[in-house]
């Protein structure tokens, strides 16, 4: 029973990872075609304040200007790392989150050797899920906040994923169980994340600091790993 039960548990996990690499694929595809229809509006606007100027219409070429500014600044990344799986899934769920309202900061390194492709999208979709279902569940009119930090000292790094909270998360529920509804799909995020961090000789820890919530998670760089 034991055997059968950690082998569904592994299926299960199995099943997730693959659901998340295909969000992957989709952001990569989404952020490719993006940045061509980017380039694209660059070129007409362009011509378009060219043409302006053309006819000496200075105030209304300010006005074009400022609210291409404004697209713009909608448009921008978060993260520009030299590791494409990085780049597809923090921009894609730090968009949501600023979506929801959920203040960002986001600090990383670049390059990612000695980590497998698969982990890093683990990792990251898993911790920065938590993060925003977390802030979700705070009241519309508090302030929601999600901190992204990713260091890198010699071969070690250091992962740190921290949102805001309403009420002490370990004290209500210290073994941090899922709250979902469908416990069976959205209750193993945690087991991946702890699982990620023994497969990298490093470790996980939960913790509450300052009224936020905290992930931490450290990762020893595997040599054998080409990215």
């Amino acid at each position: 029973m034991i055997k059968k039960n950690r082998k569904l548990k592994e299926m299960e996990i199995v099943k997730l990872r693959e659901q998340y690499l295909e969000q992957f694929i989709g952001n990569a595809e989404s952020q490719y075609d993006a940045m061509r229809k980017l380039r694209h509006d660059i070129k007409d606007k362009y011509e378009t304040v060219n043409e302006l100027l053309k006819v000496q219409k200075i105030d209304e070429t300010r006005k074009f200007i400022s609210e291409s500014f404004d697209l713009i600044g909608k448009s921008e990344s978060y993260v520009k790392t030299k590791n494409n799986i990085v780049n597809a899934i923090v921009n894609a769920k730090l968009t949501m989150a600023s979506s929801l309202g959920i203040k960002i900061s986001c600090i990383t390194v670049s390059d990612f050797e000695g980590i497998k492709g698969t982990d890093l999208c683990d990792l990251l979709s898993n911790t920065l899920e938590n993060a925003i279902t977390a802030c979700k569940e705070i009241a519309d009119d508090a302030n929601k906040f999600l901190y992204l930090k990713i260091d890198r000292e010699t071969d070690t790094y250091t992962f740190l994923i921290k949102n805001s909270i309403d009420h002490s998360v370990m004290d209500s529920n210290p073994r941090l169980t899922t709250t979902k509804a469908d416990k069976k799909q959205h209750g193993l995020g945690n087991s991946i994340i702890r699982e990620i961090a023994r497969k990298y000789n490093g470790r996980c820890d939960f913790y509450e600091s300052e009224g936020m919530f905290c992930c931490q998670v450290t990762l020893m760089a595997d040599t054998t790993v080409l990215n």
